[in-house]
């Protein structure tokens, strides 16, 4: 199999996503998430509006209220209603919470509410996003809002590929362990990858440019290496935060380091500055938050 153009920094032809797809379902994005990220970008959002749409589902409020309430907000005082996480965490804040659970509804586990896998999953995909977003806040290169959305998402065409094959989950196993990159082993079996169907899917949910081409990239580490164009360095960036998150939520959850991390681990904390102190330091602040996040959802 040709290897796809997005896996050269281009975006996927038209055929190619014709051939990519083929009967893999992209979950159409939630007419709230729609609504919400509407609204959120308009030059006066109508926090009335916004209240009301969340409101109008219960378990969605609920949710909402108690995804507000975790550590890794850090309210001093527990917020009881949405309008009041609105006002106390923001617009964006609250749309990025209200797209995660819709995420992870559209994704969720189809008639195998006992695998494993699902759980292990998002609990993962969470602690992801929490490293990626504390490390954006500590490097300030892009906004933690930005990269904690990227950190939920960049796995998102995991979910869809698992559900599509009945072997994909002996892939993730096999990517533990091959030195093939991650990208051309899915490419080499299913002549598809989860880069792409994220890709996909976070363009249709209207997420940020940035969001949706960092995810087609992030196993391009070719970025992290000589010149890059300069409306690629916050995508590169992105790459190389990714590629540290995992590192840390591996070292949490005591899976072992794949190969993408031996082989450019060292030039990921290069481009971004950092030191292998700095990089002990972060982990230590990282996992805690980790760890807190952990006993918040039991």
């Amino acid at each position: 199999m040709s290897e796809p153009s997005a896996a050269n920094g281009n975006p996927p032809s038209t055929e190619e996503i014709s051939n990519i797809l083929g009967n893999i379902v992209i979950p159409p994005c939630p007419r709230i998430v729609v609504a919400m990220v509407h609204e959120s970008r308009s030059d006066d959002p109508d926090m009335l509006k916004l209240d009301k749409l969340i409101s109008g589902d219960m378990g969605l409020a609920a949710s909402v209220i108690k995804t507000a309430n975790s550590p890794f907000y850090g309210l001093n005082h527990k917020v009881q209603a949405v309008k009041s996480a609105l006002q106390v965490l923001g617009i964006r804040s609250v749309t990025n919470i209200v797209t995660l659970l819709s995420l992870r509804n559209a994704l969720g586990a189809p008639g195998k509410p006992n695998d494993p896998f699902w759980d292990q999953f998002w609990d993962r995909t969470n602690y992801h996003a929490i490293a990626c977003a504390r490390l954006a806040k500590q490097l300030r290169f892009i906004s933690a809002d930005g990269a904690y959305t990227f950190g939920l998402f960049n796995d998102c065409g995991i979910p869809i590929l698992v559900q599509r094959f009945e072997n994909y989950k002996e892939t993730l196993q096999l990517a533990e362990t091959s030195d093939t990159p991650f990208v051309e082993l899915e490419n080499e079996r299913h002549q598809a990858n989860h880069t792409l169907i994220g890709h996909i899917l976070a363009t249709s949910w209207h997420l940020p440019e940035l969001v949706c081409n960092a995810i087609r990239e992030h196993h391009n580490f070719a970025l992290l290496y000589g010149d890059i164009p300069k409306d690629q360095g916050d995508i590169a960036a992105l790459t190389a935060v990714s590629l540290i998150a995992d590192y840390m939520v591996n070292d949490f959850i005591g899976t072992p380091q794949g190969s993408e991390w031996n082989q450019h681990g060292a030039q990921a904390l290069d481009f971004l500055g950092m030191d292998v102190d700095e990089l002990a330091e972060s982990k230590s602040d990282i996992l805690e938050e980790m760890q807190e996040a952990r006993a918040y959802r039991k």
